[in-house]
């Protein structure tokens, strides 16, 4: 509660509340908003009962007004003056608050209730609840260990979801071969923002170098990859993974204007060792040529 507070005082309301009152508030709703600033909790909470009863449908009003009785230690009017607010705000952070309220009234059912709500409606992920004292009462509650669980699921949504994870066996330090067994190169490979991409790191046995991010895309449902190359080569590749391999295909357009197809498919034979095929193909498609077939093998850690 005491950081949503401060987020609060520096006026950094929720865009939510922010698009429910005139773009120019009342002098009477000015006055109040400085109280709270000024952390004058009484005459805030005086001046905001005034406002209420004459703008009903004020959900920012509300939200100080619940903020204040809060401050107060009087949460029975506090839960009471965010009950009013989320029907007009659907405001997250006012659930949070709200399950503050209940859990100071030690009425776990409702706290857990509205920590929930607050938690799927996109509030309280930079909190952490275990410092929260108006939470304090319900540590000992499994549900505490549970929503803790939950804000990690909406926070981190890739590293709990399985299409996210269908490229992690190619992440990894790797020594990469050719069909003849010579060493190609190698590939370090590292997964990145909690999981939601792979960052390829390439560094060629005779020389050349490159990076690629590969991430799969929920909107599309589909994967992508662009890399880039020191010699400036760039391919935009977009694909799914289908029967047991990670399937991309993008093209090139030369300096003449020929359009070639890419095809680059990811085989995971064992948890050390992958297969990478690359094709082209610049009939359309009619016919396919093998631009290169490396095989991962995993580094043996010293």
């Amino acid at each position: 509660m005491k950081q949503l507070l401060l987020i609060l005082i520096t006026g950094l309301f929720c865009i939510n509340i922010l698009a429910q009152q005139p773009s120019q508030p009342s002098p009477q709703m000015q006055a109040a908003t400085q109280l709270v600033r000024e952390q004058k909790w009484t005459e805030a909470a005086n001046a905001l009962e005034t406002i209420t009863k004459s703008e009903p449908n004020n959900g920012r009003a509300w939200f100080l007004l619940g903020s204040s009785y809060h401050q107060l230690g009087n949460y029975e009017k506090a839960a009471a003056a965010y009950e009013k607010n989320i029907p007009i705000s659907n405001n997250p952070t006012a659930m949070y608050n709200l399950a503050c309220s209940y859990s100071r009234l030690k009425q776990a059912d409702k706290a857990f209730e509205w920590l929930e709500k607050s938690i799927n409606s996109g509030g309280g992920f930079g909190l952490n609840l275990e410092t929260d004292a108006d939470l304090a009462i319900l540590k000992n509650d499994e549900r505490f260990k549970k929503m803790g669980e939950l804000i990690e699921r909406k926070t981190k949504p890739c590293l709990y979801q399985p299409q996210p994870r269908q490229f992690d066996f190619w992440i990894g330090e790797w020594d990469v071969f050719n069909p003849a067994g010579q060493k190609a190169g190698i590939n370090i490979v590292q997964s990145f923002s909690e999981g939601c991409g792979l960052m390829e790191n390439w560094t060629g046995t005779i020389g050349g170098n490159g990076k690629s991010i590969n991430y799969y895309d929920a909107s599309t449902g589909k994967w992508y990859q662009h890399w880039i190359g020191s010699g400036g080569g760039a391919v935009r590749y977009e694909g799914n993974f289908i029967d047991g391999a990670m399937r991309f295909e993008g093209f090139t357009v030369g300096q003449n204007g020929q359009k070639t197809l890419n095809k680059l498919t990811f085989f995971k034979i064992d948890e050390n060792t992958v297969r990478q095929l690359a094709e082209v193909s610049t009939d359309e498609g009619k016919n396919w040529t093998v631009s290169y077939d490396f095989k991962y093998v995993r580094m043996k850690k010293q």
